[in-house]
């Protein structure tokens, strides 16, 4: 398709993308809505949000958004996860019988 439409034309609706997205991709705000009201319903057991949580509690991180902060992981335990995991695949191996 883009191949069919001059420059032009895909700047226009690039613009318009900008302005108001497509629903296939912010869907995540109406999963959140969801979200956010079935956590109303359930009630906040602690009482620490009486007014509600925002809805940005239950958006997934899409880029205009702060995510998470990344885990910086060491080269040390990296290699403990993996030496972890192929103890624990050699062990699953061997009580099944395929070594």
């Amino acid at each position: 398709m883009l191949s069919l439409i001059s420059s032009k034309k895909f700047r226009e609706w690039k613009v318009y993308e900008e302005i108001e997205p497509f629903p296939d991709e912010r869907a995540d705000w109406n999963a959140a809505h969801i979200v956010q009201f079935l956590w109303a319903l359930s009630g906040d057991p602690n009482k620490k949000y009486p007014r509600g949580r925002p809805l940005t509690d239950f958006t997934l991180p899409f880029g205009d958004l702060p995510g998470p902060e990344p885990i910086v992981q060491t080269v040390e335990y990296q290699e403990m996860l993996i030496d972890a995991w192929i103890f624990g695949s050699n062990a699953a191996f061997a009580a099944k019988g395929m070594n």
